[in-house]
């Protein structure tokens, strides 16, 4: 049996007419052009993304080793999340036997320059950062301060506000470009660092590495970007990581997809992706992010083949 998100399908109710506006534009056809670019409804998960609504631990087999550039992986924490399934059930020393285990079914998957990054929770970290530095090579401990603001909280120990992210590799000869990521520096910044000595430093102009602490806020209920997904990541996030550690038209593995913000940022930045999600729900939402993303990415293409006609 096909997967539903195995393929990149049409919404039942588009029809045939749809499909025919998502269809390849030639460059004189204006009338074609202004269609695709006017017409939101008509949405198209591309071919270079895969969304599964499959186990990963059950489907890796079919994933072919040595395929991929980058995996990013934000698993259930073990610390019994609603997400609409007994995933993140597990505690204890059944959390970290089932955490080992996927892990090591996604690391042969990585190209000998691929790269992991793992998502989790301060009272896990130790455990699957110890398990994962006898296998790869440790790069950085990252820590994301989620911005939770001073609201009250427990009174018996410091209140947790954070999450911890281990970036690993396979060799020293990881891929890693620091250039996409960099933080500009402000104006202040740079008029202090206008001597001689600084004149022409890269460094200078095209800012500064974001170190390993990442202060970015949380997605509360307001924030235009959340969807119903209980521990939805910041697309800003998950970005820098794409854009760092996988080159162009390189492929990232997620083997717990959730809302789908990896695939979003493959999307955005024209890598390849594939993603797991047990939850039929949580695909559809991923299906919906990409294809918002992938027609808004397409959009300049459109207006420009409909400024040729109109020359």
């Amino acid at each position: 049996m096909r997967d539903e998100f195995d393929e990149p399908q049409m919404p039942e109710s588009v029809g045939e007419a749809s499909a025919e506006a998502v269809a390849p534009v030639a460059a004189g056809d204006a009338p074609a052009a202004a269609e695709l670019a006017a017409t939101p409804s008509v949405s198209m998960v591309p071919d270079s993304i895969r969304l599964l609504n499959r186990d990963f631990l059950t489907d890796a087999a079919n994933l072919p080793d040595a395929s991929i550039d980058l995996i990013v992986a934000d698993p259930p924490y073990g610390l019994g999340k609603d997400y609409g399934n007994d995933s993140d059930m597990r505690s204890g020393e059944d959390f970290l036997a089932w955490t080992y285990e996927w892990l090591d079914l996604a690391i042969p998957k990585l190209k000998a320059s691929g790269s992991l990054y793992v998502f989790c929770t301060w009272q896990y970290a130790p455990e699957i950062f110890v398990y994962l530095k006898s296998k790869m090579t440790m790069i950085n401990e990252i820590v994301w301060d989620r911005r939770v603001p001073s609201m009250g909280g427990t009174t018996r120990r410091f209140t947790s506000v954070h999450d911890n992210i281990g970036f690993f590799a396979v060799s020293k000869d990881y891929y890693f470009d620091l250039d996409p990521v960099r933080i500009p520096y402000d104006a202040v910044t740079k008029k202090a660092r206008s001597r001689k000595l600084f004149e022409g430093s890269k460094w200078l102009e095209l800012g500064y590495n974001p170190k390993d602490v990442w202060s970015v806020s949380r997605l509360h209920r307001q924030h235009a970007e959340r969807v119903d997904h209980p521990t939805q990541k910041p697309l800003e996030i998950v970005e820098r990581m794409v854009l760092a550690s996988c080159p162009p038209g390189g492929r990232v593995l997620d083997p717990f997809m959730g809302s789908g913000t990896t695939a979003v940022a493959c999307a955005r930045h024209q890598r390849d992706f594939v993603g797991y999600e047990i939850n039929e729900s949580y695909c559809a939402i991923a299906r919906e992010r990409v294809s918002a993303a992938a027609m808004a990415a397409a959009a300049p293409a459109a207006a420009a083949v409909i400024d040729a006609a109109g020359a």
